[in-house]
């Protein structure tokens, strides 16, 4: 067979920010200026992607999983023509969104430690907090720069920094710190800057990178004013040094990125705020909004998304710069930012290409990039396409489905699930090494093999194989096509479904689990199309 070879949330928890119509007119300005650049090559883009790929797209984007068969069925009878802006929107100010996003933003933040630190539920939780609350991005940067220990919610932001302070010693610490904020923050890479001037970009000298470090010179931790747990201080001395080929040893300044000297009235990291974490600050602004679109579009504006800078310009400065311009005159709000990208029809494409010529560069944003499903995307999905989530749901749940404030949402499935030892085998077995994507044989393998996906693979209460089991020939396929894929089976599939169900000497249920696993193996499963 071909395609054998091979859950909407009504919880809202804020409503959406202050216009999601705005949005749907940034998305509208950012198609503008993508259909200007393909009009100048002579490029007509791709339609609009099919309704079964749109609600997955949506669903694995703002959720970070696929839809349930119920979610996709309920969007695909909806007759309504804006029926895909719709859910964008609800799904973005659903409670299950900051959920996933929390994820994302951690692994954005933190994906270069080598491993779990002291602190990092603490700092999930206030990264799923403020999400939920859509808290602007800068209050988020300073809050992570300089948290107040004081504040319930905000104290467990010190994660960012008091992590990188773990372990090595006072340099190695020290680069930590420049290089992530650096990174993350203002889209700027500054490690080859290190020892020397940088090799290919005039820009950054020597002493830009220890201009960085120099905001971060006298932090430290120290214990907690209010409670256990760990604080960042400011120690009252401490200078950084480095030695450049044709000045000896200096005494970095602290140098923002600008070229802005600063003075540290009232901290070195306040200052660093001061000077970098501002609406006028195009390296702030440009980092988020870079990294947004990539994330939804799986190409960045500029990449890698951390290089952004004269010699390395965006494919399309223009769109860049609206959403840059725009996220910051929003008072970084990232709702409207992630709500404008998924509106434009740049990011409603078809990812199939029929031509006329060969298929455009994935660059030049005329036809959508596919993408393979990240770690915590495949690991969640398979959980709702074999029915497993529901075993989860109903073992969190603890039997009792009156049991007072013991709803499991979607939201508390997900990161209750997060820490099983059955997610941490599959985001482990499916991580996804540097920039590119390569299918194995051994990814094939595991679906056989593994002990996790034979879980998710046996028959029980709410469990896909089981209910395919118990259903006719005719409805068994379309059942399991909306479950995996999303979308209803072709004619030719149905009856390949229908044919292979009924083949003699095999029982119903491993015939039923063996159509599962092919679906699950396949392509279409794997990439975000």
């Amino acid at each position: 067979m071909r395609a054998l070879v091979l859950a909407v949330s009504a919880a809202l928890l804020v409503p959406p920010s202050a216009g999601a119509g705005d949005a749907r007119d940034l998305g509208k300005a950012v198609d503008a200026k993508i259909v200007a650049a393909l009009q100048k090559e002579g490029v007509k883009p791709a339609p609009r992607a099919e309704h079964a790929e749109l609600v997955r797209r949506i669903y694995l984007d703002v959720l970070g999983r696929i839809p349930t068969a119920d979610e996709a069925s309920a969007y695909l009878e909806d007759d309504r023509a804006d029926k895909h802006h719709r859910l964008i929107d609800e799904l973005l100010a659903g409670a299950e969104m900051p959920a996933y996003w929390r994820g994302v933003f951690h692994h954005w933040l933190n994906g270069n430690l080598d491993e779990k630190r002291p602190g990092e539920d603490e700092f999930l939780a206030y990264l799923q907090t403020r999400l939920g609350e859509n808290a602007a991005w800068d209050k988020m940067a300073r809050e992570m720069l300089d948290p107040d220990e004081t504040d319930p919610v905000g104290k467990g932001a010190s994660y960012f920094l008091a992590s990188r302070l773990i372990g090595g010693d006072r340099s190695a610490q020290l680069d930590a710190m420049t290089v992530a904020v650096s990174s993350t923050f203002f889209g700027v890479q500054m490690q080859c800057a290190k020892c020397h001037d940088h090799p290919t970009v005039d820009k950054w000298k020597q002493e830009n990178y220890y201009g960085i470090a120099a905001f971060f010179a006298r932090t430290a931790t120290g214990r907690a004013k209010s409670g256990s747990g760990t604080a960042l201080t400011e120690k009252p001395d401490g200078e950084v040094k480095f030695t450049g080929r044709k000045t000896g040893e200096t005494t970095a300044r602290l140098l923002f990125l600008d070229g802005t000297v600063s003075e540290a009235k009232d901290g070195r990291r306040k200052a660093l705020i001061a000077a970098g974490v501002n609406a006028g600050s195009p390296y702030f602004k440009r980092a988020m909004a870079n990294r947004v679109w990539k994330h939804l579009t799986g190409v960045g504006l500029v990449e890698p998304v951390d290089q952004i800078h004269d010699a390395n310009p965006a494919s399309h400065p223009e769109v860049l710069d609206l959403l840059a311009a725009d996220f910051a005159t929003s008072k970084f709000d990232l709702r409207r930012l992630m709500g404008g990208i998924l509106h434009s029809e740049a990011y409603l494409r078809s990812s199939r290409w029929v031509g006329p010529g060969a298929r455009p560069a994935d660059r030049t944003y005329a036809v959508a990039a596919p993408k393979p499903l990240s770690p915590p995307q495949l690991a969640l999905s398979l959980a709702y396409a074999t029915g497993y989530a529901e075993a989860l749901r109903a073992r969190y749940q603890g039997g009792d489905k009156n049991k007072p404030g013991g709803a499991v949402t979607p939201g508390l499935l997900r990161t209750r699930f997060e820490k099983e030892r059955d997610y941490a085998t599959l985001a482990a077995r499916f991580k996804q090494e540097g920039e590119g994507f390569q299918a194995n044989a051994s990814h094939a393998l595991f679906l056989t093999y593994n002990p996790v996906i034979h879980t998710m693979l046996k028959p029980g209460a709410g469990a896909l194989v089981t209910r395919l089991a118990k259903a006719k020939d005719d409805e068994a396929a379309h059942l399991a096509y909306l479950a995996v894929l999303s979308r209803p089976p072709t004619a030719d599939e149905a009856a390949e479904v229908a044919n292979y169900l009924a083949a003699p000497g095999v029982a119903r249920e491993e015939s039923c689990r063996d159509l599962v696993w092919a679906l699950l193996a396949g392509s279409e499963f794997r990439f975000n199309h």
